[in-house]
Formats: C-alpha cells, structure tokens, sequence
C-alpha cells in the first residue's frame, strides 16, 4: 500500500503545479491562493464528516504555518515557471535535516550534509549562468525563486509540526481540518489587503477547471502522503515525493511549452541529495 500511495502522490503533485500555475497567472495572489485551497477543501467533501472541532484545533498551528507558506507558493507559481518553481519546492528537505535535528533530536551526519550540498549545488542549474556565482545571483534576482525558497522553509516548520500530530492519528480528518484553516486564513489576509468579492468572484467564474483540477490534486496529494508516511516512513515517503518534479517538467514542456534544458540537471542533483538526507 505504501507503493500505491506514492504513486498518487507523485502523479497528483507533478500536475498539482500546472494547475497552481494556471489559477495564479494574472489572478491577485491572496485570491489566487485562497480559490487554490478552499477548492482543495470543497475536494474532501465526501469526508466531512470526519471534521470535528478537535481536529479544527490540532490543525490550527500548522494550519497557520503552512496558510503563509502556500500563499508565497501561489505567488512563485504566479511569477515564475513551473520547471523552477517545482524543484525550489524540495528544499524543505534540507531545512528538515536541521529542523529535525533541533526539534525532533535527529542527529546529523556527513552523509545528511553532504546531500544538504548536493542539493543547494543543483538548484545552481535551474537560472545557469555564466559561473556558480551569477547562477546563483540569476535565481535570488527571481520574486518568484525568492518566495518558493521561503515557502519551503515554512513548508519545513509545518511537516515538522505534522509529524507530532499524525502519529498514530487518522490522518483523514487532520488533512480536512488543514485545508478549512488555510482557506479561512488566506481569504483572511485577501479582506486585510482589500480584494473585491468581485475579484473573487471573477477567479472562480474564468478558472472553475483548474481549481477544481487543482484542488483535488493538491488535497489528495497531501493527504496521499499522510497515507505513506504510515508505510514507508518520512526518510523514504518524502524523497520519493520528489519524483514529482519530473512530472511538473514533462506538463510544462508538454502543456505550458516552457524551455527545460539544464534544470533537468538541477532536479537529478535534487533528488539524489534529498536521498543522502533522508535515507542516511
């Protein structure tokens, strides 16, 4: 079964980007993200039920964490490509190896940081430059880039806050709770920032395929991993997950028509560093 759960939650993942994209694109951010997440909740529909006011309160601190950290998400699917954006996203692994070892006790090793640097070598490929300075330069110089890497650090927080409150728990009812925090933060922060209803309304009105597209797949690809984390364990379930950037990179190229050339590099330097982390 842990096989199973993986797969949906690499294929689910892979296209949830594309369609983050779409929803993100000329959409106001706060409207783009809060339409992207209350979709997602409206997705566990079939599992209401499971909702209670205990599972709303458990999922209240990384209900918050993770509301800031998919907002910025949205923003870097908004302003910049999938193809970037989807590999920054696996960064939450090497703030997870020091996360972990700060607040969960895990011990580092050589092997932990040498696919820390692996990793932060390989995104060097994903805006390559002339040297590994101006790589490097190339992708803080992106808003885009700049708000995922801060996304996957707070992404980091929150798997870490996960990881307290699934344990031996159903992970069900928590993932339903989740996604109605997010939502009511999010559409929270667009009221302080003064969107319209209108803007809200015109979202839902032009992009109704994607986030429903969207929403299914970003609720059940958390959800799936939830799932596998019960089989195979963290050190396995998330490098796997990582697998999925291959699948946002063939849509982009397929759907979108974006240039993938040398980021397919970044993503192998990626995944295999987040390989060193978790499996060692």
């Amino acid at each position: 079964m842990g096989a199973f759960w993986m797969v949906i939650r690499i294929l689910l993942l892979g296209y949830e980007r594309i369609a983050g994209s779409k929803i993100s694109k000329g959409s106001p951010t706060f409207v783009a993200a809060w339409g992207f997440f209350f979709f997602s909740f409206i997705a566990f529909a079939p599992f209401f039920n499971s909702l209670t006011f205990n599972s709303i309160l458990r999922a209240l601190l990384s209900g918050t964490i993770y509301s800031i950290s998919f907002t910025l998400y949205t923003y870097a699917l908004g302003h910049e490509d999938t193809s970037v954006v989807a590999p920054l996203y696996n960064l939450n692994a090497i703030f997870l190896v020091f996360l972990s070892s700060i607040f969960l006790g895990e011990k580092l090793s050589v092997w932990k940081i040498l696919g820390a640097v692996m990793m932060v070598y390989g995104i060097s490929f994903l805006k390559k430059g002339e040297n590994l300075r101006i790589s490097y330069v190339n992708l803080l110089k992106s808003k885009g880039a700049l708000s995922m890497i801060l996304a996957s650090l707070l992404m980091a927080f929150g798997r870490i806050v996960d990881r307290r409150l699934t344990i031996n728990s159903d992970p069900l009812n928590y993932s339903v709770a989740i996604y109605l925090v997010i939502s009511a933060y999010i559409f929270l922060y667009g009221v302080l920032y003064g969107n319209s209803p209108g803007e809200y309304l015109d979202l839902v009105r032009t992009k109704w395929p994607h986030l429903i597209a969207g929403g299914i797949c970003n609720a059940y690809s958390y959800y799936a991993l939830l799932r596998a984390f019960n089989y195979l364990g963290v050190s396995v379930a998330e490098p796997l997950s990582m697998l999925s950037v291959f699948v946002t990179m063939f849509f982009a190229k397929l759907l979108i028509r974006e240039h993938i050339g040398l980021r397919i590099v970044a993503a192998v330097f990626l995944i295999s560093g987040a390989f060193l982390v978790y499996v060692s």
